[in-house]
């Protein structure tokens, strides 16, 4: 961009001090991937251009350094911790519960829906704020969804049936589990989307493990405190008593949506949100669906096959250990060999973050599905011989779901998220979350029996099948997708003859020239 030659009539100081001004402006500009090529940073000020190209911020006179786009990133995904924790410990309730009313639980499916039912209400979350993402704003989005989950945990820690009844306390608490699941789930569509955008503006080369760090890695880090809170009361109160263990261990969730909520309340929306911000009365959806229609499929079907064994297997856990267990052991050591398994999901959700802006997602996708496959199936053929060592079993398990992590738990999400343009960003992945969701409900219904070695296979020929489809259907991304998702949807639209964005303006540009 050509620097001004001519910054007015002002004389003396105050034309050194709007050249300073001038100067900073053009710099910042330069260092952008988003801003349009035309705009005259004198006109504009320095203020309005760092409101133009910003993405959501604290404050609009921060100096835009990777450290504070990081923690802006953060703010807007981190409170998936809330999904893995949730997910992970109700495993630990329900075996809690069976233990301490074994009667009122032995012939009853009511438990299992405890598990469930989060699902279900994550995926009406999911659906719902879509809409919610798109059309009303990802900030509002995610304070409903932090407010959400901080009322339906403290409602769940509380849950008590009429007079004292079992039956009622574990009604009361499915009731309240549905709606902590919609808080869940907004936050996929409202903060993954707005962490995937702001992610957009960090230095290339590091913007998929921002975004994966703060969205799957900090599912991860819930399944591993899931698992190690449990454990650690259980270690503290012992069997005697079960009752404190199984309410501290859900209300302990309510910690990270406190904690975000006085930062999202100043966080502003995403440059990429509000630049392509359109009304669904607007948007093509026929030329939508041709486009784009085949990439979601994909997407979906990847993501339901991998949430239906990830979450079971995370779900059961606790289950599937205490059947290689000895018959007489506590709880605690129950728990104990559960956060062993579940302290893997963490490392390969960290070096497939790296291995994403490295290799592509959809290459550390393919990967991760092949090598999780080959792994499921050696746990199979060798189970009977697995069973009787714990400590071997527990390994190979947790390879089995670091594989997992370093794969489709990475990048799945990743891809839905930054293959599509922003006007419909939050539908798209709402649906996309869903689906997975939605696998999720199927196999906790399906891996919740006893055929634990069945399930290996099950689980293995699934990822492998993934595998094949998305080396064939799944798109790889570069670092600027998210621009250039944006200006391709808007290049579309013209060409069809959709005057839909201001096209008297460039097409953005990004770090690689016009899209």
């Amino acid at each position: 961009m050509a620097e001004p030659t001519s910054l007015g009539n002002t004389v003396g100081n105050e034309n050194d001090q709007l050249k300073k001004t001038a100067d900073e402006s053009v710099n910042y500009i330069r260092e952008s991937e988003t801003i349009d090529s035309n705009e005259n940073p004198v006109k504009k000020g320095a203020d309005d251009i760092v409101k133009t190209t910003s993405g959501l911020s604290l404050d609009s006179t921060d100096n835009h350094s990777e450290l504070r786009k990081f923690g802006i990133v953060l703010v807007c995904g981190v409170a998936l911790v809330s999904d893995g924790y949730c997910a992970n410990t109700i495993g630990a309730v329900i075996s809690i519960l069976r233990k301490l009313y074994p009667a009122e639980t032995k012939h009853s499916h009511a438990l299992q829906n405890v598990g469930m039912i989060a699902y279900v209400g994550t995926i009406v979350g999911q659906l719902s704020f879509g809409y919610v993402s798109d059309q009303i704003g990802r900030k509002r989005g995610m304070i409903v969804a932090t407010v959400i989950l901080i009322v339906a945990t403290a409602l769940c820690t509380g849950a008590y049936g009429p007079h004292g009844s079992i039956d009622g306390m574990i009604t009361a608490l499915i009731v309240y589990r549905f709606f902590l699941g919609v808080g869940i789930g907004a936050e996929y569509p409202c903060g993954s989307v707005a962490a995937s955008e702001s992610s957009a503006e960090m230095k290339s080369g590091r913007r998929h493990a921002v975004f994966i760090a703060v969205t799957n890695s900090a599912i991860d880090v819930g399944f591993v405190v899931g698992a190690l809170v449990p454990f650690i009361l259980a270690c503290i109160f012992g069997d005697e008593h079960l009752r404190i263990v199984w309410r501290l261990s859900i209300g302990l969730g309510a910690i990270v949506p406190l904690f975000l909520l006085y930062f999202r309340l100043r966080l502003k929306e995403s440059g990429s949100y509000t630049k392509n911000r359109l009304r669904y009365s607007q948007i093509p959806w026929g030329l939508v669906v041709r486009q784009y229609g085949l990439r979601l499929l994909v997407i979906c079907l990847v993501w339901f096959v991998y949430d239906l064994s990830a979450y079971a297997f995370g779900l059961y856990s606790s289950t599937i250990v205490g059947k290689v267990l000895p018959s007489n052991a506590t709880m605690a050591q129950t728990f104990g060999w559960s956060t062993l398994i579940n302290s893997f999901y963490l490392p390969g959700s960290l070096l497939g973050a790296y291995g994403s802006d490295i290799l592509g997602p959809k290459y550390c996708l393919i990967i991760g599905l092949t090598l999780q496959g080959i792994i499921g199936f050696f746990m199979s053929g060798f189970y009977n011989g697995l069973v009787k060592h714990i400590a071997g079993f527990c390994i190979i398990y947790g390879l089995f779901l670091t594989l997992g992590e370093f794969g489709p738990g990475n990048n799945i999400g990743l891809l839905a998220s930054k293959t599509s343009p922003a006007s419909f960003r939050g539908l798209f992945y709402g649906i996309a979350a869903a689906v997975g969701k939605c696998g999720a409900v199927a196999g906790i219904y399906a891996f919740g029996g006893d055929a634990v070695r069945t399930y290996f296979y099950a689980a293995s020929a699934m990822a492998l099948f993934v595998a094949v489809l998305a080396f064939f259907c799944v798109p790889n991304v570069s670092q600027s997708c998210i621009q250039d998702e944006d200006a391709r949807f808007a290049e579309l639209c013209k060409e069809n003859g959709y005057d839909i964005f201001d096209f008297q303006e460039e097409v953005q540009m990004n770090q690689y020239g016009k899209v």
